[in-house]
């Protein structure tokens, strides 16, 4: 019984003795004022940068899936290729086990197409009225089962018997639209992590600053705990809460910074990617993302203020 009430006891005092330390460190953080108020914009702006990644490389992934999703090949003929030539490479291609459809598109279907999708064009209906013959090619649409597997199919119909009467593969220009918005992504992932890392340094440098001048201002109430027997953790304590208030403050920031914003820009991205929707993807995850962005802006505060004590507060 005696065990069980000093147990109690001695958790109240550790109770009693972690909001002191709570409090002390959160009124460090309001006797610093203008510092404060820097360090927390300084760690906030470094946290929407890094929300702002995050959002750069889902939109980048999605807009690459789409398009892989949308591609295929084409295979344009020659004038002269014959429906018995385009035919069997029609059935060549269906044997292949990557191929999921074959679409034949003859010069005719090819030339009413055209003239459907000008409709409104009078000056296009006009000029083809001139015409004595068809311009336009057949061609053969081919559907992979698996994006990836496009390359194999082009370099099967580069390969064929009757590749003397196939005028182009259309497979290169979409490859380089791809290829085109993945250094895109890769680039401003690349430069947007140098970046991101370098104010996160500063961020560090900013709040370690402020919580040592903090130290250098409290020396004498810090040599008072001392002579009183105060423990390490009691000295230490209310500074590193410190560094975590200037975290915690700035993901919030960013957070709500963050979320407004996507609102407002997921319409006018979904104006041109209408599979894309920014805000759904994080409002969906948002307990994951607050979690992520207060966890790193904690750990960047308190690695800060560790860092300071560390450094300036020997006892």
């Amino acid at each position: 019984m005696g065990t069980l009430a000093a147990d109690l006891i001695g958790t109240f005092v550790s109770m009693a003795n972690f909001k002191k330390i709570l409090g002390a460190g959160w009124t460090n953080f309001k006797r610093n004022n203008f510092l404060s108020f820097g360090a927390t914009g300084v760690m906030a702006l470094t946290l929407i940068l890094f929300l702002g990644l995050l959002s750069f490389q889902f939109l980048t992934s999605q807009i690459v899936t789409t398009l892989r999703d949308k591609i295929d090949v084409s295979a344009y003929f020659t004038l002269d290729a014959t429906e018995a030539q385009i035919t069997q490479v029609k059935s060549d291609l269906l044997s292949l086990p990557e191929v999921a459809d074959v679409t034949y598109v003859s010069r005719d279907q090819a030339l009413a197409d055209f003239k459907a999708q000008h409709a409104q064009d009078q000056l296009i209906q006009d000029s083809l009225a001139q015409l004595d013959t068809n311009p336009l090619e057949a061609s053969l649409n081919i559907k992979a089962k698996d994006s990836a597997q496009y390359a194999s199919i082009t370099q099967f119909l580069e390969n064929n018997k009757f590749r003397s009467v196939i005028e182009k593969i259309n497979f290169y220009e979409n490859k380089g639209v791809i290829d085109q918005i993945q250094k895109l992504s890769s680039g401003v992932k690349n430069w947007g992590s140098a970046v991101t890392l370098i104010i996160a340094l500063i961020a560090v440098l900013v709040t370690f600053n402020t919580v040592r001048l903090t130290i250098y201002n409290q020396k004498q109430e810090i040599e008072i705990m001392r002579l009183v027997g105060a423990s390490n953790w009691h000295i230490r304590g209310p500074y590193l809460v410190e560094g975590g208030t200037y975290g915690l403050l700035a993901s919030c920031v960013a957070l709500g910074a963050f979320y407004p914003v996507i609102y407002f820009v997921s319409d006018k991205i979904s104006s041109f990617a209408p599979s894309v929707n920014l805000f759904n993807y994080f409002f969906s995850g948002i307990a994951q993302t607050v979690l992520l962005v207060v966890v790193l802006g904690v750990f960047l505060g308190v690695t800060s203020s560790f860092i300071a004590i560390r450094k300036h507060l020997k006892i």
